[in-house]
């Protein structure tokens, strides 16, 4: 019966273990290149470009707010104007990855993933 035990918790160790590997992970890390920001949300161009998401991105840009895309070269870029504008304008936003996986960014591209708290506890193991 203890094995038994040992062997749940060891498999639910592991669940979470994968869970949180696939949690985006990447403080002191900025954007990537190639992101359009869409008044508060993020995207990446190939996230956006992607047909299947065409909904999602037309109400984002109905909902409104500034564009700006960072291009591959990591430049910002206001889209109405194609000037070049600085990180410390782009609001925070709520980023999609290409598959989809969502990360929380600080205002200002300055490399703040806000944490994911996916800490856990094993209260009793009887």
């Amino acid at each position: 019966m203890k094995r038994k035990k040992i062997l749940y918790v060891a498999l639910f160790i592991a669940a979470f273990s994968t869970i949180s590997g696939i949690i985006t992970y990447a403080a002191g890390v900025a954007m990537p290149g190639g992101t359009v920001v869409i008044g508060s949300k993020a995207y990446a161009l190939s996230y956006a470009n992607d047909s299947k998401n065409q909904a999602e991105i037309s109400a984002a840009v109905l909902t409104g707010g500034i564009v700006y895309v960072k291009g591959f070269d990591e430049i910002w870029i206001n889209n109405s104007t194609a000037k070049t504008v600085t990180a410390s304008i782009v609001p925070s936003v709520t980023y999609k990855n290409a598959t989809g996986i969502v990360s929380t960014y600080s205002a200002g591209d300055a490399g703040n993933i806000t944490p994911v708290d996916d800490t856990f506890k094993i209260l009793s193991i009887d």
